[in-house]
């Protein structure tokens, strides 16, 4: 394991500040003691506060990887009997189809190309054709391509047909704007290590909390993803399983360090990010793969130029110090993605554009050369 570090443009896990890896260095502490108990209250309520639903929602922990809060949210939210409405334009859509599936849920499914943002219009004809549907679940930020769905109007339709939304944020909560306690949505999910800039290891679900108290006697479709049983138990300063306590630690720095920054300057700084990224790629002849008004701030999907294969590319990359990202799927033969979340600035995307430029030059490949 090198020493070195890194940029990293993978989607998470992301730079971290200096103050946030070195929280990870404490006292061992038993969990069922207060003191673990006063950092899990102090984490669940920042969250609820910087995503502006403090009151109305609550914050569950989980020890596991993002897709453990998706899990959760989803096994979770459907009632016996009821049927799941998906959206899916990319791999973590499918996703969601795939844990609707592996928990017995009855799911329809709406399925558009991996640059085609899903129109709202869709979902209110599908809902109203479909009575069976209690919820609806979608990504906000698909990592695969850098796309945007319009969640927030898609929350609109489905509680103008009395359903509810369930939204995998995990990429984009704290880097996109996102109305977590919009009407119709009930739970939002994400990760320590995308735009929190934390440390790999927690997730969490944002849950309205009638909709959370809701799930009372509804049979669990899981032991350790059970929502409501986290939920009780940290409302009670408890928690049912062991958790991660020293990453705990470095989630509690985290949001100190965001609170700091502001949700609003955080984003409007990945956004910038992505500007100067953009505008230096396309100098360099880079198309980016998803239309102009569906993109986020956060990723950018790039097409391979001519002549250029993606290992290549990204070992150039990594010797010159930074971490790109292949496409998944069949757009690993096409494309490649650049993320821009973590601590990294404008002036650090400048550097990213001036490492592409040299790796092409030494691969005499495009206008690099």
């Amino acid at each position: 394991m090198s020493d070195r570090e890194w940029v990293l443009l993978n989607p998470g896990p992301a730079n971290t500040s200096r103050t946030v890896r070195e929280a990870l260095v404490t006292p061992d502490l038993c969990h069922r003691e207060p003191e673990f108990f006063d950092m899990m209250r102090e984490c669940r309520e920042g969250l609820v506060r910087l995503a502006g639903c403090a009151g109305r929602f609550a914050a569950v922990l989980f020890t596991g990887s993002g897709t453990a809060a998706v899990e959760a949210a989803v096994a979770s939210a459907v009632p016996p009997g009821r049927t799941l409405l998906v959206v899916n334009n990319g791999v973590y859509g499918d996703r969601l189809v795939r844990i609707a599936r592996a928990h017995g849920i009855p799911t329809e499914v709406l399925a558009y190309g991996i640059t085609t943002p899903v129109p709202p219009a869709d979902v209110g004809r599908a809902l109203a054709a479909r009575p069976e549907i209690s919820h609806v679940a979608l990504v906000h930020h698909e990592t695969t391509t850098g796309l945007l769905n319009p969640v927030g109007e898609v929350a609109r339709v489905a509680a103008a047909g009395g359903r509810r939304v369930v939204i995998d944020a995990m990429s984009s909560l704290f880097g996109e704007p996102l109305q977590v306690d919009a009407d119709g949505v009930d739970f939002v999910t994400a990760s320590a290590n995308k735009c929190l800039q934390g440390i790999p290891g927690i997730s969490f679900v944002l849950g309205r909390r009638a909709a959370l108290d809701a799930l009372a006697g509804q049979p669990p479709r899981s032991v350790y993803l059970d929502l409501h049983q986290h939920y009780v138990a940290q409302e009670r300063d408890n928690t049912p399983f062991t958790p991660a306590v020293q990453v705990l630690h470095a989630m509690r720095q985290a949001l100190r360090e965001l609170e700091a920054e502001g949700v609003e300057r955080r984003i409007a700084r990945y956004a910038e990010n992505a500007r100067v990224l953009r505008a230096g790629m396309a100098a360099l002849g880079f198309e980016v793969l998803v239309p102009e008004g569906a993109r986020s701030s956060i990723l950018t999907t790039f097409r391979l130029l001519p002549g250029l294969e993606y290992d290549a590319l990204h070992d150039a990359m990594k010797g010159r110090g930074y971490i790109i990202y292949a496409g998944q799927g069949d757009i690993r033969r096409y494309a490649f993605r650049v993320a821009n979340m973590g601590t990294l600035t404008p002036r650090d995307m400048a550097g990213v554009v001036e490492a592409f430029r040299a790796s092409l030059a030494a691969l005499a490949v495009g206008a690099g050369r």
